[in-house]
């Protein structure tokens, strides 16, 4: 049985940072004036600008000598738990996230950065609880319904994830990503008509989503459409998908129409991408589940 891609809240997670820290760092990015001078003498503005010139260990210095002398500054701690998630150390991000929602839990975009930070360190039980604070708060945030579905997804509680991708989508019916996300939803259960025009409407919107061009080769794929599975995978490699299931998956439906030489080629590009079942060439390949 195969699975398609679930869009992750990795890429949204740099999105819903970037709203915390981006918005900020392109102040610095604009003329030099007295206002803005001053305001870079502050250790906030320092690190943004540091981090704004991918610096982004000196501005974790800058950040944790400030809350060496102050620890509880907010804003700071937010910062720095950004450039710890930038690193994927979600330890260390959740632990100044959760200081943050200490300090000022009315800030409801603290509550959703400790939430993804949650979502993406593999907790999603936890994370529920901040996503759905913030959904008490403002229970027509496109972009924290989508967060929740994304965590109910990953606990299979695939029902309440489609309402809220659902949800997510009456309100801004212009996210790709979502409608990404809602069909892996319906292909797992086994809504695969939904699924298929979900995957046209986040193509139509954006068409190098490479993500949804995967997962609508593995549906078809699923249905046997072996000829459209290959343009599928053929487009989302050509867009930049390139980790070890999709060349698998791509050798799989090579494999069925014949193409045993380029199959190999894709087989071991899989190989090297740690797809075991890609190296063992005496088996014969089976589409491998995408886990999310």
């Amino acid at each position: 049985m195969i699975f398609p891609f679930i869009k992750s809240a990795g890429t949204l997670r740099l999105w819903v940072f970037f709203i915390v820290i981006g918005n900020l760092v392109a102040c610095t990015n604009t003329k030099t004036t007295p206002p803005l001078s001053r305001a870079l003498s502050t250790p906030l503005a320092q690190g943004k600008q540091l981090f704004s010139q991918e610096h982004v260990k000196e501005a974790e210095f800058i950040f944790s000598q400030a809350l060496q002398k102050d620890p509880q500054q907010p804003e700071i701690l937010n910062a720095r738990g950004f450039l710890y998630a930038k690193q994927k150390m979600w330890g260390k991000a959740i632990n100044d996230f959760e200081q943050v929602v200490l300090l000022d839990p009315k800030t409801l975009r603290y509550s959703e950065n400790l939430g993804i930070a949650y979502l993406e360190a593999g907790s999603p039980e936890k994370s529920l609880k901040y996503f759905s604070q913030v959904l008490q708060q403002s229970p027509n945030s496109p972009a924290t319904l989508n967060h929740r579905g994304l965590a109910f997804s990953q606990l299979g509680r695939l029902q309440y994830a489609i309402r809220d991708f659902s949800r997510s989508l009456d309100i801004n019916d212009h996210n790709s990503e979502v409608y990404l996300n809602r069909a892996v939803a319906f292909i797992k259960t086994g809504r695969n008509v939904e699924a298929k025009l979900d995957l046209d409407h986040a193509i139509k919107l954006n068409h190098d989503l490479h993500q949804a061009h995967e997962s609508r080769g593995l549906l078809s794929l699923k249905n046997g459409e072996i000829r459209s599975a290959i343009r599928g995978f053929t487009t989302a490699i050509r867009l930049g998908s390139d980790g070890g299931l999709v060349h698998y998956n791509h050798g799989v439906a090579l494999s069925m129409v014949g193409d045993f030489e380029q199959a190999e080629k894709e087989f071991d590009m899989a190989c090297k991408r740690h797809i075991f079942q890609a190296c063992r060439t005496t088996m014969q390949p089976k589409p491998v589940m995408r886990t999310l």
